[in-house]
């Protein structure tokens, strides 16, 4: 390609001949002039456009500062998209992946002091990230002119920790993945601001594109699938979507890993696995998923992971996403504290290797091998202090509430020493079957109308109660949930149905599905009145369900975005609404009334 100085320079020749010709040649000469002129400003600008492949993208020592400028109605349209619960989580997922509710608008954006007058903007998220005011977000600078990227990037993607207050999980996450050699994306801080407005601190996490590909791998040309609340159960195949490369032969390969797994006897376990899945590197990625504690990635909650099908080796790779739920020691989703701390198997590929001794071994020396290498605790602390100070300034108001790092810092400082302890025996022995996906029925046809006993004891109309029970319903009749009137009524705080109910001989004990009470429930939702309510008619404060959780458990904690995530999903299910600075007032209080009353944790029943 010619230089613009080679152009200037036969432009300048050019002219020099012309003026030797004569006046009648000054006006093409003003016009050519122009016109180099106006090439010069073009290249000038071409430039300061490459200039910006120099700009520092994914740094943890500075914030990158992303300058949205939108018309307010495309923004309120894109920020107040979601997903449904149920259809993102319905049997349909089986013959492919949901279709996406988040569609582009066109907008301006500076990043870095670099403007593209015109990108697409959407908004990203599954379920538990997901917020209309800060919403995480995506960038694509080709939307409208095909040649515009930033450092060969044409997509950015900006999330919003909406499950990280410490800020620290991703930038930090991703960055032990990838110093282990664990393909991960690379992460840095940005601001970001729409139409003048601080949304605050993001996680700048890199889009996974062939870049990331070509620099993990050497190679693009593989298939790349995201993996999103979804395992190698037969019958789920179709699930994983496809986001990069050819579908046939990798597709077929889920196929032929998934028969694996379903067969119990299996005369070499890690052989069989070892001819699909590249060990050495699925061996690093779990163990760095124990090691940080990430509740809700591949082998902890089968979501929130992408399997890379590599030409080279034929074999499926491991890679993380969504890592705004790490360095926390106990899941907020599953709750069960007898799971070892050490060590996460709800991945299938994960729990078939941990029964076989000898992959526990290679599991444990994996795990070791990563304290020793990467896991400085005084520097990582040191790396926090560094952070914090330096992301104070850019916060959010609604950050600034939450910031707070006590948390982190005690996690890296214990990390090694409760891991060792666990394991100084052997890996702990863990057989708790994953579950196949989870998959939410169709409630459009549950055993519930406007006229039902279970409508009436949610919404409190006492009238519609006695005259249906007065019809001949049962007192205790369930619905196509296993729910009883008591524990709808109880979990809305209609305290006259549902002391009505109990003076009809409702059981205040009666145990749902999924080996609840009506206390677990109105525990968990802070409902202090009832609870006080059904202690008083000889409510057990004890009694389990089958994750080994009390009410205790279920009303302790504190109320972070997992749980206001599992709320919403419970609320919507049950098609019921809640206050949600109602739900995080009232779940101190219960805590005080079932201690009080001699409630306690489920581990400490097992002690």
């Amino acid at each position: 390609m010619k230089t613009f100085s080679h152009h200037w320079e036969s432009g300048l020749a050019k002219v020099y001949r012309w003026l030797g010709n004569g006046l009648h040649y000054l006006v093409p000469l003003f016009l050519v002039m122009g016109l180099y002129l106006l090439g010069a400003a073009a290249l000038g600008k071409q430039e300061k456009v490459n200039q910006k492949a120099q700009m520092e993208l994914f740094s943890t020592t500075k914030v990158l500062e992303v300058e949205i400028t939108i018309e307010e109605k495309d923004w309120d349209t894109i920020r107040n998209q979601s997903r449904n619960f149920f259809t993102a989580l319905s049997a349909q997922r089986k013959n492919g992946p949901i279709d996406s509710p988040y569609t582009y608008v066109t907008a301006k954006v500076k990043i870095g002091g670099v403007e593209y007058s015109e990108v697409g903007l959407r908004k990203k998220g599954f379920l538990g990230s997901l917020n209309s005011s800060r919403p995480s977000l995506k960038i694509k600078l080709n939307h409208v002119d095909k040649q515009a990227q930033l450092n060969g990037l044409t997509m950015l993607t900006f999330n919003n920790n909406q499950q990280d207050f410490t800020l620290m999980s991703q930038t930090m996450g991703y960055a032990l993945y990838n110093a282990a050699g664990s393909p991960a994306p690379r992460c840095g801080y940005a601001r970001i601001t729409v139409n003048g407005k601080n949304l605050g601190v993001y996680a700048h996490v890199e889009s996974m594109k062939k870049p990331l590909l070509r620099r993990s791998f050497g190679d693009d040309r593989g298939t790349l699938y995201e993996g999103t609340v979804v395992d190698f159960f037969a019958g789920w195949e179709k699930s994983f979507e496809k986001k990069n490369g050819k579908d046939k032969l990798a597709r077929d390969k889920i196929e032929q890993l998934t028969e694996v797994l379903e067969q119990e006897n299996l005369p070499d376990v890690e052989k069989a696995i070892g001819k699909y899945v590249d060990l050495d590197s699925f061996y690093t990625f779990w163990a760095i998923e124990g090691l940080i504690g990430f509740w809700d990635g591949y082998v902890a909650n089968a979501n929130n992971f992408f399997v890379y099908f590599n030409p080279k080796t034929e074999k499926f790779h491991f890679m993380p996403w969504g890592l705004d739920c790490g360095f926390e020691k106990y899941s907020k989703i599953t709750n069960d504290r007898r799971a070892p701390i050490s060590v996460k198997t709800k991945g299938r590929v994960a729990f078939r290797l941990y029964q076989v001794e000898s992959c526990r071994k290679r599991y444990a020396r994996t795990l070791v091998k990563l304290m020793d290498e990467h896991w400085d605790e005084e520097k990582m602390i040191a790396k926090i202090d560094r952070s914090q100070i330096m992301l104070k300034p850019f916060l959010a108001p609604s950050q600034i509430r939450k910031f707070r790092l006590e948390g982190i810092r005690k996690f890296i400082r214990t990390r090694r020493e409760e891991i060792m302890e666990e394991i100084s025996d052997g890996m702990p022995v863990w057989a708790a079957r994953p579950d196949t996906p989870f998959v939410l029925g169709n409630i459009t046809k549950r055993k519930e109308d406007k006229d039902s006993i279970w409508a009436a004891a949610k919404t409190g109309d006492l009238g519609e109660v006695k005259k249906q029970l007065a019809n001949g319903i049962k007192v205790d009749s369930r619905d196509a949930m296993g729910i009883t009137p008591l524990s709808l009524a109880t979990l809305t705080e209609e305290i006259e149905v549902a002391s009505y109910l109990i003076s009809k001989g409702a059981d205040v004990n009666a145990r749902g599905d999924d080996g609840g009470t009506p206390l677990q429930g109105a525990a968990f939702f802070g409902r202090a009145e009832a609870v006080k309510l059904l202690l008083a008619k000889g409510a057990d404060p004890n009694l389990r369900n089958k994750k080994g959780e009390t009410p205790l458990d279920a009303s302790s904690g504190e109320w972070n975005a997992g749980l206001q995530g599992f709320a919403r999903l419970i609320t919507g299910l049950l098609q019921i609404k809640v206050d949600n600075e109602a739900v995080k007032a009232g779940r101190p209080k219960v805590v005080q009334i079932l201690q009080a009353a001699g409630g306690k944790r489920g581990s400490d029943l097992k002690k």
